[in-house]
């Protein structure tokens, strides 16, 4: 009995030290804690900020679109006027002659075709848009899945960060050695 309590002193270190080891892996752990921390505040800026860059692209997409919209616009616009005029020009001149209303007639074919292409190129364009927009959401979604599991693994973390079952092991040997 003696010589096995004599192995379990001998095995055994003074409570000085395992405090001052619990001192420091109390630090260590702080320090780690500390660093995840920041890590993690890192990589929510990481993903704040590829989300302003990912909104910054889609608006200047959208800014883009806006814009070919406006000029399509414009020439329909444009082509809309000269038609006019010419529609007025042909009320007003009674005296054409069958020449010149084909022309005028080849003229509007030739513009309403034109109007036909544009209308299309749009709708392209809105198409492209709203694939862009839907391939955004996915990312969206998909990032906020990632923050989920992120805060699900430091919340499992933190629980089990503060066992360390091998400190209160060694202390248990040191009460029973000092006890006795």
């Amino acid at each position: 009995m003696i010589a096995a309590l004599q192995k379990l002193i001998d095995n055994s270190v003074p409570l000085s030290e395992l405090e001052l080891a619990n001192k420091q892996y109390s630090e260590l752990t702080a320090k780690y804690r500390d660093m995840l921390q920041k890590d993690n505040m890192l990589v929510q800026r990481m993903i704040s900020l590829q989300f302003l860059e990912c909104e910054n692209t889609s608006l200047k997409e959208q800014i883009d679109v806006i814009s070919k919209e406006l000029e399509i616009t414009k020439e329909k616009f444009h082509t809309l006027e000269q038609a006019w005029e010419q529609v007025t020009k042909l009320g007003n001149e009674s005296t054409m002659d069958k020449a010149q209303k084909a022309l005028t007639n080849s003229e509007i074919v030739s513009i309403s075709k034109k109007i036909t292409m544009l209308e299309m190129k749009e709708l392209n364009e809105r198409q492209r848009a709203e694939h862009a927009q839907k391939m955004h959401e996915h990312l969206r979604t998909s990032l906020k899945q990632v923050e989920e599991r992120n805060l699900e693994l430091e919340t499992k973390f933190s629980e089990v960060g503060p066992f360390n079952f091998y400190p209160l092991v060694r202390a248990e040997k040191i009460r029973l050695v000092y006890f006795l």
